[in-house]
């Protein structure tokens, strides 16, 4: 099981499986979940910027390998 201490150096394939399971939650748990993420994102994180806009392109089916 990974821990949050190896996310620094987690592999695409590992860290998708863990990233899906944490988004389905998120999901799950519905508006509060989003402002609970919401409040922990910087307003110039480019780093979050980039990867919802990833997940935004797998969410249209946009994103296949």
């Amino acid at each position: 099981m990974m821990r949050t201490t190896q996310i620094d150096t987690a592999t695409p394939d590992e860290l998708a499986p863990v990233l899906l399971l944490a988004l389905q939650r998120l999901g799950q748990l519905g508006r509060p979940g989003a402002i609970a993420l919401a409040r922990r994102v910087e307003d110039d994180d480019a780093d979050f910027d980039e990867a919802a806009e990833w997940i935004a392109d797998i969410a249209s089916g946009g994103l296949r390998e």
